[in-house]
């Protein structure tokens, strides 16, 4: 009995040093809200809810589980990691227009920008900002026509008695993704220089408790940024579409970030010590934005609504059937990649075509085939472009690709056995043009994008004025819909194209 109370008493005591050392320091509970890669995603998508069909995402549904939280806490900081812009027509029919009232209505208190946030072209991208009613922050992007940044670098808020200091960075493979033409006049600073410039200035000039990095680099650079900035305590990232359904910690800072297309929302509270400059103790998670289990909001629903029916009178129509699921692979040959590119090459009556495999932005379940559905796939406007190149010079393209080192092609006309077990530069084991072995002295004829076309030595190591580049003056898709129409019922496959022999041996050493 005596041990029990000693023990009550001891628990007691400890319980009531702990609160007075808690209420000694100076703490402010603060919630951030985030997602990233939204790509005009405003249509709430088909999904699996534990084994059950169901919706998720969706403007609407996002913002009427922000203003949930919104009026349930208080404290309370919305942010957007890019790649708002890009991805279903309606995106693309007001140059992103869209995405900003949108997002004027969602008001997040702060947006970086991604590369797609470019696609329109900086003009285009500028009158839209002009428009937006919420901040747009980067600090590594540099305008020399203004000679000043493309927009502020930072944003500071003050949350309860935690003053918050957040800094926008955008990927320093802008110019690689993006078309050249699309980014005129701009010039990416260095990361290292301006994060260390805008720490300071966040710590000495504005005083700030916290800094938080709004990022659209991806999960891997998030961390780089971690290791070499401590000062920078949360990042709040996008770009590689990442699915951290609990926070990454990296040398003490606290990485979060929220997959894509709004699927999820990414909640994370913190408990700032407003003394110490730090967080004193964190929860994060994601919450899947499922259709049904969210009051969507009112105003959101009318203006999507509004947005799609421009979409729908044009791209509503059923073209033709999918016999076989498209399916996309960023690592391998794809049934989709196949098909484009024996349109692509059809069409241009070349030897050879590419298709880059990231062009390709969705899978397509079998069944009716819609002109949004090939808007969707290929939401960039691309035009296609042909060239020539020697046998020689088309090995070693082909070498560049099998190194690993750029983003694979899905092809027509060419097939391409290598082994990525043997050294950069003699993977090639063989290449057949039109069923025949490649022959180093004759010309061949290649039908790519333009995209493609202005990122050769990236993406084939080849000089970027080593060929002469024909635009051809037709988009992509509208080849593409043509083409639905025309075949009407659609099976195509994988079909050895694209082989690596290592992977091949790896998967005969799995089955057994």
């Amino acid at each position: 009995m005596k041990f029990k109370q000693v023990y009550r008493l001891l628990l007691t005591f400890l319980v009531f040093v702990l609160s007075q050392i808690l209420l000694s320091q100076n703490l402010e509970k603060i919630l951030i809200l985030h997602w990233n890669d939204f790509h005009s995603q405003n249509v709430p998508m088909r999904s699996i809810c534990s084994d059950t069909p169901c919706y998720v995402g969706g403007t609407a549904n996002l913002l009427g589980l922000i203003n949930k939280f919104r009026t349930e806490e208080k404290n309370v900081l919305v942010l957007n990691a890019g790649d708002d812009f890009q991805g279903t027509p309606i995106s693309s029919l007001t140059k992103g227009r869209s995405q900003i009232e949108l997002m004027n209505l969602i008001n997040p208190d702060a947006m970086t920008l991604g590369n797609h946030e470019f696609d329109y072209g900086r003009d285009a991208l500028e009158e839209n900002l002009k428009l937006a009613k919420f901040k747009v922050i980067c600090a590594n992007l540099w305008d020399k026509r203004k000679g000043n940044l493309f927009t502020k670098p930072y944003t500071v808020k003050n949350l309860g008695k935690a003053k918050v200091g957040v800094i926008g960075l955008t990927t320093p493979e802008l110019f690689k993704l993006s078309l050249r033409e699309n980014l005129k006049d701009l010039e990416l600073l260095d990361i290292e220089k301006v994060t260390r410039q805008y720490i300071n200035e966040l710590k000495t000039k504005e005083k700030v408790d916290l800094i938080i990095a709004l990022t659209h680099l991806g999960v891997q650079a998030d961390s780089l940024l971690a290791v070499k900035f401590p000062e920078i305590k949360i990042i709040i990232g996008g770009h590689s579409h990442t699915v951290l359904k609990e926070p990454k910690i990296v040398n003490g800072v606290i990485i979060c970030q929220a997959g894509s297309r709004g699927e999820y929302l990414g909640y994370l509270e913190a408990m700032i010590d407003v003394d110490g400059d730090s967080v004193y103790s964190y929860k994060g998670k994601l919450i899947r934005v499922v259709e049904g289990t969210v009051k969507p909001d009112e105003v959101a629903l009318k203006k999507v609504e509004e947005l799609e029916k421009m979409v729908d009178k044009e791209f509503g129509q059923v073209i033709g059937k999918l016999e076989v699921d498209w399916k996309r692979n960023f690592y391998g040959e794809s049934n989709l990649g196949n098909w484009e590119a024996d349109v692509m090459r059809e069409f241009a009556k070349t030897d050879i075509a590419f298709q880059n495999s990231g062009g390709l932005r969705k899978d397509l379940p079998k069944g009716d085939i819609k002109v949004r559905d090939i808007w969707e796939i290929n939401p960039f406007g691309n035009t296609f472009v042909v060239f020539e190149v020697d046998g020689k010079t088309l090995r070693k393209m082909m070498e560049w690709q099998a190194s690993g080192k750029a983003e694979l092609m899905q092809v027509s006309g060419i097939k391409v056995v290598f082994d990525s077990r043997k050294k950069i530069g003699e993977r090639i084991i063989s290449i057949e043009v039109g069923g025949k072995p490649l022959d180093e002295n004759r010309i061949y004829s290649i039908v790519t994008n333009n995209w493609v076309a202005d990122h050769l030595y990236d993406l084939f190591g080849i000089p970027q004025n080593s060929v002469k580049i024909k635009n051809l003056g037709v988009v992509d898709r509208d080849i593409f819909i043509e083409a639905v129409k025309k075949q009407k019922v659609i099976k195509s496959e994988v079909e050895g194209r694209i082989i690596d022999l290592a992977k091949q041996k790896e998967e005969i050493k799995n089955e057994y």
